[in-house]
């Protein structure tokens, strides 16, 4: 027929019979002149045929127009692809989607007390390296040291050891505190005492090149301390056996409000439970034989709770916060404390994307979801497992010894696998799959990728025989022992 027309210059065809023995050109039958003559080489034909060669031209450069817009799209569609992965990577607790199993990158030592954390875009660990505790932190995709500070060394013969714990900003450029508790005196003899409290140090680390930029000290007896956005609350126990609350600059220890309880908390006798320090979005708990709620931006009460009972709380992404008590169950607030709406626990805290909108709940016997703004039940769904990552509108479950996912909109079980043997290691999500530690049957374990919609086994990798922990720093999986983390990626 010739070269392909562009559509506006495309002409009818007529099709003609096979018994219909006359011949035909493109468009319309062959004059009758040429036919009986045999006169291949008429002005008609000629004609038709330098018109039909003077498309292809034409033809040609629709092609390559065609070629390139598709390679156009092609390039746009990974560009999307790239930045939809890089968007999931960004967010605390995933992975980065893995289109392959992955492998082994770089391994360092990691035996502290807080051993990975990230911070400016890197790995922070913290090891003891010939008898002084050293922060150092990583390129994750190199492992190339970027920048490492000793921080304090071990105590000698006599003293007790010192355990150095630091904690991370949210945000990249925030500072790296860590604190750690003077050493003081072992004494070997029954009954040997002494009134002195060491102080705890705290200093305030740039995430980005380890440069000190503060350091202060806080005295007393400290009961726990917790990090808020760039401060630090921390609670101690008084020589009154009352406790102080505090929120501190991270960098200085300006304090920013204080509050005192107004009874005796501590026990020195050992009979009641030392307090405890929590804190959960906008509200922080003292946790002791009462539990008072404090407000993290003024140090205001927001309910102090009857003696004998405690409150356990969570924060809500709204700002809001909830908590449960033994007698009303579990209750949605506001930030200032009002209340909100009855629901059937407390919700849990799970990573990921945020697709799905309702607050999980694990009932013991059932998991909920409920709306964050009335309580309102969205669905229920009988399981023992419990909800641990969201992403693409599915909720990725974790029980003592089973994994799964329910689909986040109606609650409908997408799948469930039963273990070999409990497991105690929370799976982790890249999106794509399920990412679970399983055993191996011989004292290891595996990395097992399953489908995040449908369970199907998609790979697996061995896992260091004495796995502890299962981590997710900057989208790289991390895979921790007691003495050293390794970078899969």
């Amino acid at each position: 027929m010739g070269a392909v027309r562009p559509a506006p210059r495309m002409r009818p065809v007529e099709l003609v019979d096979e018994e219909d023995d006359r011949p035909w050109t493109a468009g319309r039958p062959a004059r009758a002149d040429a036919a009986d003559t045999g006169d291949a080489g008429g002005p008609d034909a000629s004609g038709a045929r330098r018109r039909e060669r003077s498309w292809w031209p034409w033809g040609a450069g629709v092609l390559v127009v065609v070629v390139g817009a598709a390679a156009v799209a092609t390039g746009v569609t990974e560009r999307a692809a790239r930045e939809r992965a890089d968007a999931f990577a960004a967010l605390p607790g995933v992975v980065r989607p893995l289109d392959r199993p992955p492998v082994e990158r770089w391994r360092t030592a990691a035996d502290g007390p807080t051993p990975v954390l990230g911070a400016a875009g890197a790995l922070v660990t913290l090891s003891d390296a010939g008898g002084r505790w050293v922060v150092r932190s990583s390129d994750l995709t190199t492992g190339a040291t970027r920048w490492e500070v000793p921080v304090v060394e071990q105590a000698g013969s006599g003293f007790e050891s010192v355990a150095v714990a630091c904690v991370a900003g949210a945000d990249a450029s925030a500072d790296l505190l860590c604190a750690w508790v003077e050493p003081d005196v072992v004494y070997g003899t029954p009954g040997g005492s002494t009134n002195y409290v060491p102080p705890t140090h705290v200093i305030a680390l740039a995430g980005t090149d380890g440069a000190q930029h503060g350091a202060w000290d806080i005295e007393g007896s400290v009961l726990g301390l917790l990090r808020h956005e760039d401060d630090v609350l921390v609670a101690t126990g008084r020589s009154d056996r009352h406790v102080l609350v505090e929120r501190r600059d991270g960098t200085d220890g300006t304090v920013r409000w204080t509050w005192t309880s107004p009874v005796p908390l501590v026990d020195n006798g050992g009979v009641r439970a030392v307090p405890k320090l929590v804190a959960d979005g906008g509200v922080v708990a003292l946790m002791a034989n009462s539990t008072t709620l404090l407000d993290v931006r003024t140090g205001a009460v927001l309910e102090a709770g009857p003696a004998g009972q405690q409150i356990l709380v969570a924060g809500l992404p709204d700002g809001g916060f909830a908590t449960w008590e033994p007698v009303y169950g579990g209750t949605l607030r506001d930030a200032d404390g009002t209340v909100r709406a009855r629901v059937p626990g407390l919700p849990r805290p799970v990573v990921g994307d945020g697709s799905v909108d309702a607050l999980l709940i694990d009932v013991g016997n059932r998991a909920v979801a409920v709306r964050a703004d009335d309580g309102t039940v969205v669905w229920r769904l009988p399981t023992s497992m419990t909800p641990v990552a969201v992403a693409h509108g599915v909720v990725v479950m974790a029980g003592e010894a089973s994994v799964g996912a329910v689909d986040g909109a109606d609650g409908r079980l997408l799948w469930e696998q039963e273990l070999t043997e409990a497991q105690y290691i929370a799976p982790l999500t890249d999106g794509l799959h399920v990412l679970v530690p399983e055993p191996d049957g011989a004292d290891g374990f595996d990395l097992v990728a399953r489908g995040l919609r449908d369970g199907v086994e998609a790979w697996r990798v061995d896992l260091p025989s004495d796995l502890r922990r299962l981590t997710a720093v900057g989208g790289r999986v991390l895979a921790q022992t007691s003495t050293e983390v390794i970078v899969l990626a």
